[in-house]
């Protein structure tokens, strides 16, 4: 009784004094407090994670990194978003070898983009579903040579055949590999779209073979087979790649690769250089974007070297100095590489022999045309405001970087398709930074 007292005593002393801290929650507050709506936090900010600032030159080092990987100046690209200015290309690619079972040769020059486009391509098709066999055709070699390893690398799925039926069949095919006995093979392939993609056909320089796979071509299509056949290389004219006579030409559609347009060069440049954190000031857009003559190489290639001059010098704007400096960068590159024409073209520069603005004028005409001819350059020069008087005189004195196409052809080109572009910048940086001379629209490559 005297313990139960003494609870009863300290219970209404801990009311008096306002301490309730122990006592047992009534039902009813608790039944209350229940039904009325929650109060409303402020969300508490995360903890941050103690790191150290870094370093300017680790920060210079991350940047640069960003840099060539988002201008991809000696990598093709295999990101749609990445294709500027070929989404034309790419939909008739789509169109005629995806969804109306045609063959297809992709031609331009060298750094026009076409790996860059087929590799695009061919991830498309890849998730459609369609089989893809990429490689690469030899300088040499007979219709069995070029074409049986593309059989190798299908394996049997597509026919629905064992492992052992396919090589037995394979096997009887290497004996004796012709056009229609391969197309008789290939038209059992029911099972999935397959595309063969012959890569830097050009240098297949065998015309029995190309007339064999010209007739395979054709073989193919008569037949209905779901193979078709992709070919690619460095031509102005895709009769210089495969043999297209009417019966072929019907069953093939020709991509050719011209300049990229000047409003797509503009777009890539400022929104890349935007997105590693510079700024384009325009004069430097616009010199970069004259120079590169609509080439998605050398536009990847001047603009990558002009970040990378302003990186290294802090700079958040590639203006006109490091836009000056970074073509003479891309010079240096391309000098590894060639530095016959290099020494050719410092010389011809140094010499003074020639106005500045005649050699850009040359220069253009020559990057827009994959070939080109005295009319060519004729028309290039009246046309832009100097005398054509003066073409054999530019030839002559180019003449060890030029090559005629075929022997007695009036046709000419560059040994080294890369080089007009390079001639170009070696002009813009002699000028000093100073705005380019006003030039004629971009030209069509041919």
């Amino acid at each position: 009784m005297f313990d139960q007292l003494m609870a009863r005593v300290r219970l209404l002393m801990r009311k008096l004094n306002g301490d309730t801290g122990r006592m047992l929650p009534s039902p009813l507050k608790v039944a209350a407090q229940a039904s009325r709506p929650p109060v409303p936090r402020a969300p508490t900010a995360p903890a941050r994670a103690a790191t150290p600032d870094m370093s300017p030159e680790r920060r210079i080092e991350r940047t640069r990194a960003l840099a060539v990987r988002l201008f991809g100046a000696n990598q093709p690209v295999d990101n749609p978003r990445d294709l500027f200015g070929r989404e034309l290309e790419l939909k008739t690619l789509r169109e005629a070898v995806l969804e109306s079972g045609m063959h297809a040769v992709i031609h331009g020059p060298r750094g026009s983009g076409k790996t860059s486009l087929v590799r695009v391509f061919g991830d498309m098709a890849d998730a459609r579903g369609a089989t893809i066999i990429y490689l690469s055709c030899a300088g040499t070699g007979d219709f069995g040579q070029v074409i049986l390893p593309y059989l190798h690398e299908l394996g049997p799925a597509p026919f629905g055949l064992r492992g052992d039926e396919y090589t037995k069949a394979i096997d009887l095919l290497s004996a004796a590999p012709t056009p229609r006995a391969v197309a008789a093979l290939l038209a059992r392939a029911d099972r999935d779209d397959v595309v063969f993609i012959l890569d830097e056909f050009d240098r297949l320089d065998d015309t029995e073979t190309k007339a064999q796979l010209a007739l395979l071509l054709k073989l193919l299509s008569d037949m209905r087979s779901r193979v078709r056949l992709l070919f690619v290389g460095i031509s102005g004219d895709v009769s210089e790649l495969i043999d297209v006579h009417a019966s072929v030409r019907r069953h093939l559609t020709a991509v050719g690769l011209k300049p990229i347009a000047d409003a797509e060069v503009k777009n890539f440049i400022r929104l890349t250089s935007n997105a590693i954190g510079l700024t384009m000031a325009p004069s430097a857009l616009e010199a970069l974007r004259w120079a590169a003559c609509g080439s998605p190489y050398h536009m990847r290639l001047f603009s990558l070297q002009a970040c990378l001059v302003a990186i290294d010098r802090g700079q958040q704007e590639v203006d006109d100095a490091a836009m000056t400096e970074g073509l003479r960068r891309a010079q240096a590159v391309w000098r590894t590489t060639n530095p016959r024409d290099d020494e050719l073209f410092t010389r011809l520069i140094g010499e003074r022999r020639y106005p500045i603005a005649l050699l850009e004028s040359f220069a253009r005409a020559c990057a827009n045309h994959l070939e080109f001819t005295v009319a060519d350059l004729t028309d290039a020069l009246i046309r832009d405001g100097h005398d054509p008087a003066q073409v054999p005189h530019l030839i002559e004195s180019f003449a060890p970087a030029l090559g005629r196409m075929q022997e007695g052809s009036q046709r000419l080109a560059f040994d080294d398709v890369l080089a007009p572009q390079l001639l170009l910048a070696m002009c813009v940086t002699t000028r000093t930074g100073t705005a380019p001379a006003s030039a004629a629209d971009e030209g069509t490559m041919q």
